[in-house]
């Protein structure tokens, strides 16, 4: 109904039914969630605020992502005729869009650094307020090709910066058995926020347009309107950014002197099962205060530990067997590596070496 509104009428039976009947389906697997023992996403998890706020953030930059993709390629191809098309080829198009994507692709580490010293929620509002600046300038930079490059390079890089932050923010909202989960939900509400902006700004186009001789094309009110929805969207994620808490209080590493620390790394190392080792980040620096979970081979935690000033780290082993390590760390994509202890063998060293997020 969302992609067919505008064709079959926004009152139209058809429309408002399957609305109803989706709001329905939807509230029957959320009550079956609830219920069963392995529900495919936990919504006692999502409903978490840091959870909930960052999956309706996503959905907000996901409708500003998909907004320029539908404006500038076609301002670009309308024929000058109008007053206001460019009249470009669709290569030249192409080729003015295209630093949108490769400038999403160059942010990454750039996010790397800025959410390691910042974190990643400031790392979002930031991205967020770059995209905002760009549609904002957008609004009067439609008169040349250029000039859409300039919007393509500046809110690719606020899209850039944003994407990379949400990740990031969801695995440190949730436990490490449920990364997976949290993170495909997450994806699922850009996508979301991708489609609905299509059929908005697709009806705003459609009912703003003019017939120029025997053809109906869209008119410069309402490519100004799209980018006015688009930087409306991105306000809102950024005030649902701003709700958003540092981080979880259970994952955040406790401070001791220096002297304490290693003495409690000293006394887990020296058990007679124990994992220890360094977390390096992609660079090859060590990573302070990255969080290291003991899952074991039915999945559950069976131990943790955060590592000191120097990246180490070390977690006793109740038992001997397979198990997996997962480490995580503001501003590093998260690291799962397999590990075996046999019992009495002593501490098994296993370092772990974190990747640059994805975008």
């Amino acid at each position: 109904p969302i992609t067919k509104g505008s064709d079959w009428g926004w009152g139209s039976t058809t429309t408002l039914g399957l609305l109803g009947a989706a709001v329905l389906v939807l509230v029957l697997w959320g009550v079956m969630e609830l219920r069963v023992k392995a529900p495919l996403v936990n919504l006692r998890t999502t409903a978490r605020r840091e959870v909930l706020l960052t999956n309706l953030a996503s959905t907000m930059v996901g409708v500003a992502f998909y907004a320029i993709s539908l404006v500038l390629p076609q301002l670009l191809q309308l024929p000058s005729a109008t007053g206001y098309g460019l009249g470009q080829s669709m290569v030249v198009a192409g080729l003015c869009v295209a630093p949108l994507g490769l400038t999403m692709m160059l942010t990454a580490p750039v996010y790397a650094r800025l959410s390691a010293k910042y974190g990643p929620k400031t790392t979002l509002i930031l991205g967020m307020l770059i995209i905002a600046i760009g549609y904002g300038a957008g609004l009067g930079l439609m008169s040349a090709a250029w000039q859409t490059i300039i919007i393509s390079v500046v809110v690719g890089a606020g899209i850039g910066l944003a994407y990379s932050s949400l990740p990031a923010l969801i695995i440190g909202a949730v436990d490490p058995s449920e990364t997976g989960a949290a993170n495909g939900l997450n994806t699922l509400m850009r996508s979301i926020g991708t489609s609905v902006s299509s059929a908005v700004i697709g009806m705003v186009l459609a009912n703003t347009s003019q017939k120029f001789g025997s053809v109906t094309l869209p008119t410069m009110h309402g490519f100004r309107v799209s980018f006015l929805i688009a930087t409306a969207a991105v306000a809102g994620g950024l005030a649902l950014a701003v709700f958003l808490p540092k981080g979880r209080p259970a994952a955040k590493p406790q401070l001791r002197a220096s002297s304490e620390e290693d003495a409690v790394l000293e006394r887990a190392t020296e058990a007679l099962a124990a994992f220890h080792g360094q977390v390096i980040g992609a660079s090859g620096s060590p990573v302070a205060h990255a969080k290291v979970t003991l899952i074991d081979h039915r999945g559950r935690q069976a131990g943790s530990a955060h590592t000191d000033e120097t990246g180490r780290y070390a977690v006793p082993v109740p038992r001997g067997g397979a198990y997996v390590l997962a480490a995580t760390a503001a501003g590093h994509a998260p690291l799962a590596s397999s590990a075996t202890h046999h019992g009495g063998e002593g501490p098994v060293t296993v370092d772990l070496a974190l990747p640059v997020p994805a975008l």
